[in-house]
């Protein structure tokens, strides 16, 4: 009985591996990629957003998304490029603190607050750690505008009140 699936298990992947060498011979890999993305894209045309996400009503109560559309400028540039490492509330306690040689500045520290002024703040933000003689792990934002920079001099100040 074992040696008769055996057989069948075998047969069925090599029938398997002829049907693929066949469709590859009849078609370059190029084509056979190209057609493979147009049917998946004729496939999920029909799968909208507004489809696959359920309605207010029905998700769980209390859960949203992180939506950045009520927070100042500042707020949001610290969202999306600082609470990596500083994270959310400025602990120093982000998602990739923890593989830092060097832990990241708690920027709710009340010490740190007085003892800091906005200008280092805001070379910190523009040169990155190494303008301040601190670890290269900081990157500069040479990116960034003065109002941005301004933006996130004036949220991580807010921090000291949390």
């Amino acid at each position: 009985m074992r040696d008769h699936r055996a057989k069948q298990w075998k047969r069925a992947r090599r029938s398997i591996r002829d049907l693929t060498a066949g469709v590859l011979a009849i078609f370059p890999m190029r084509c056979f990629v190209c057609l493979s993305a147009v049917f998946v894209a004729f496939g999920f045309a029909g799968a909208t957003a507004s489809r696959l996400t359920p309605p207010v009503e029905e998700r769980a109560p209390g859960f949203r998304l992180f939506d950045q559309s009520d927070q100042p400028d500042g707020q949001k540039l610290f969202q999306t490029r600082c609470f990596v490492c500083h994270g959310r509330g400025g602990k120093g306690d982000g998602p990739s603190a923890t593989g830092l040689a060097e832990k990241p500045q708690d920027l709710t520290d009340p010490n740190w607050q007085r003892a800091t002024s906005d200008d280092r703040i805001r070379t910190v933000i523009q040169g990155g750690g190494i303008a301040i003689g601190k670890t290269g792990a900081m990157p500069p934002n040479p990116d960034l505008t003065q109002e941005q920079i301004q933006g996130l001099v004036s949220f991580v100040r807010s921090l000291a009140a949390h």
